[in-house]
């Protein structure tokens, strides 16, 4: 019985955690993005799903959509000019301070305002396996409960300054050499315990408004293809309602990163462009519900996080 009262109070625990989270992301959001979704032309639905200019979203003037500017990470801004250098990630892992992890977040969003930025990209969560990897400096160490306490508290000091986070990469990015064809494989025990857990605080206990595609394969499966990553877990098992976008040119195949649930190709150029998405969808391999369920992921959260 005592066991019972403790699995029903944990689980209540964690509904209120998402809601919380996800608190962003309310029906009167969803009106008005349903709203503007309506008056969208198809090409204008067509180019908003890709990015363009290297670091930007695109625009719609007609609508009063201003594209939304994005700046690298995820230990300071690091585009448009000279920027501070913050300490890196798994420096700030080290200290287990979550106070700190939420006041270094607070700074780059404030570094973001400053900039005009509404995108920082970052955190990075990935879990180490091996102290090769080339993006290790930027990850938060090796333990899974570290990993997201860190990147929980990052999250929310970016995202109380109005600027959207975008957790990365999504997931299993354990090398940076030939990160393009390396299949990192692993069990799925093993994702949900080590790998999966950052990623699952990023959207649950954060409401972190962007997650990022990598480069690789798990399994043989390029992670911006796996219709079980980015929709079974990431949307259903999760509750994301943010936008879900690939690494720059981590799109290797247009129609089943589509179709698998990527909202947005970043930055626009390779095997996603809208010429080409508009001739599949006039031959069925792809559907206007498929399309405007990516717009409006991407609306919503342009007007979550009052993008101007």
């Amino acid at each position: 019985m005592k066991i019972a009262k403790l699995l029903t109070f944990n689980i209540l625990i964690i509904i209120a955690a998402t809601a919380a989270a996800q608190s962003r992301f309310t029906d009167d959001i969803d009106t008005q993005a349903y709203r503007l979704l309506n008056k969208m032309t198809t090409d204008e639905k067509l180019a908003i799903v890709s990015g363009v200019d290297l670091m930007y979203t695109h625009d719609i003037p007609r609508l009063g959509i201003s594209r939304m500017r994005m700046a690298d990470g995820p230990q300071g801004v690091r585009s448009y000019g000279l920027s501070t250098a913050y300490p890196s990630t798994v420096m700030l892992a080290a200290t287990w301070n979550e106070n700190l992890a939420h006041s270094y977040g607070a700074a780059l969003g404030s570094d973001c305002r400053a900039r005009g930025v509404n995108f920082i990209l970052g955190p990075g969560v990935n879990i180490y396996r091996s102290p090769l990897n080339g993006r290790n400096f930027e990850y938060m160490g090796e333990d899974p409960y570290l990993t997201s306490r860190t990147a929980v508290n990052y999250i929310k000091g970016v995202q109380e300054q109005g600027v959207i986070a975008t957790v990365k990469h999504f997931f299993g990015n354990n090398s940076e050499y030939d990160r393009n064809y390396t299949s990192n494989d692993m069990d799925e025990r093993t994702m949900h315990e080590i790998y999966f857990p950052a990623f699952k605080a990023a959207v649950m206990e954060a409401g972190v408004g962007a997650v990022m595609s990598s480069y690789n394969p798990v399994n043989g499966i390029y992670t911006a293809e796996s219709p079980w990553l980015l929709k079974d877990i990431l949307r259903n098992r999760w509750g994301f309602r943010g936008i879900m976008m690939s690494d720059w040119d981590a799109v290797h195949h247009g129609i089943p990163a589509f179709t698998a649930g990527l909202d947005l190709n970043m930055p626009g150029s390779g095997k996603w462009k809208p010429e080409e998405l508009a001739y599949h969808l006039k031959t069925g391999h792809i559907t206007m519900e498929m399309l405007d369920a990516k717009v409006m992921n991407i609306l919503r959260t342009y007007l979550a996080f009052n993008a101007k």
